[in-house]
Formats: structure tokens, C-alpha cells, sequence
């Protein structure tokens, strides 16, 4: 099952350079590292992490979460868990409300994910395709968006591996302000 699951995100997500199967995979790895010693299930956490954007991630939560409602009806998913990664799913991204463990950890993961060097390029590359951005003072303006939500994890872990990639992001921020005024 676990396999289907992540080959479907591979394969749904082919070609995405700012939120396709690396960023899952990654996501995935970090709500676990955030997670330790936690309990949450590692199934629904797993199915969430690597559906979360089987649709293209700006505008469409629902999509992806009606995607991922079939993709785990077909891999025998249990079927009494798939609500719990379809909340999780509608709920990741700042502006949603998880009610689960597993949800605030793809939350946290997710977040996490846009902060630091990754994150920057993963903005900077999404302020293009996801939002058809046609500016540098728009792409900064989603940065600055984003780095301020670095105050809404929800796990003290998060905010721990958060730490360094923030600092890293407002300093990347002082430097583009900067060379934007030139």
C-alpha cells in the first residue's frame, strides 16, 4: 500500500521542481523527525505527507484531497482512516486548522519545508508558477509572508529545526531587500 501511495505521488507530482515528489518525500521526513516520541500514525501520516499536493498546491486543496479520497479507495488504504488524511490534507498550509497530531505534524513538516535555503528557492520558484507573480518586489513580499508565519508550529521540535532556517531566510530577505534598491 505504502508503495502504491508514493508511487502515485511520484507520478502525479512529475516535473514540479518546487512542490513535487522531493518536497513530499521531504515533508514526510520531517513531521517523522518532528514527531519523535509522539504518537500519531504513521499510516495516515505517510498517506497525507506524499498526497498533500497531488494537485498543484496553490489553489487547489480540495482537488488534492479528493485525489488523494480515490488514490487511497484504490491502494486499500484503510478506509476508516481516510478522513483523518483528508482533514490533514485541507488543513497543512498556514491559514488551516489541524486537529490531529498527524495534521500539525505535515503542517509543521510543510512549513518547515518553506524556511532555509530549500524554502527560499521553493517560494521563489512557486511565486512564478503558482501564483504567476511577475516581480521581484512580489516574489520578497511572498518570503516575507511566509517567514512570518515561522510563529504558528505547533510542536517545539519544529520550532527548534525551524530556528536556523529562519535566521538563514530573514538574513536572505535583508540581502534581496537590499540588492532590490539597487
Amino acid at each position: 500500500m505504502r508503495k502504491l501511495i508514493t508511487q502515485y505521488a511520484k507520478d502525479l507530482t512529475a516535473g514540479r521542481l518546487a512542490s513535487g515528489f522531493e518536497h513530499s518525500y521531504r515533508v514526510y521526513h520531517l513531521a517523522r523527525e518532528i514527531g519523535e516520541g509522539e504518537s500519531y500514525d504513521d499510516d495516515v501520516l505517510h498517506a497525507a505527507s506524499f498526497l498533500h499536493n497531488v494537485e498543484t498546491p496553490a489553489i487547489r486543496l480540495s482537488e488534492s484531497a479528493q485525489k488523494a479520497e480515490l488514490i487511497l479507495a484504490e491502494t486499500g488504504f484503510q478506509p476508516e482512516k481516510i478522513p483523518q488524511v483528508i482533514v490533514a490534507i485541507l488543513n497543512h498550509r498556514p491559514g488551516g486548522d489541524p486537529t490531529t497530531v498527524e495534521g500539525k505534524l505535515l503542517y509543521d513538516a510543510n512549513l518547515l519545508d518553506t524556511m532555509g535555503a530549500i524554502g527560499f528557492a521553493r517560494l521563489a520558484i512557486g511565486a512564478f508558477f503558482w501564483h504567476h507573480y511577475k516581480s521581484m518586489a512580489e516574489v520578497l513580499e511572498l518570503v516575507q509572508q511566509r517567514l512570518g508565519y515561522a510563529d504558528t508550529f505547533h510542536f517545539d521540535r519544529a520550532r527548534e529545526m525551524a530556528a536556523p532556517k529562519v535566521a538563514f531566510l530573514r538574513d536572505a530577505v535583508g540581502v534581496f531587500e537590499r540588492e532590490m534598491k539597487l
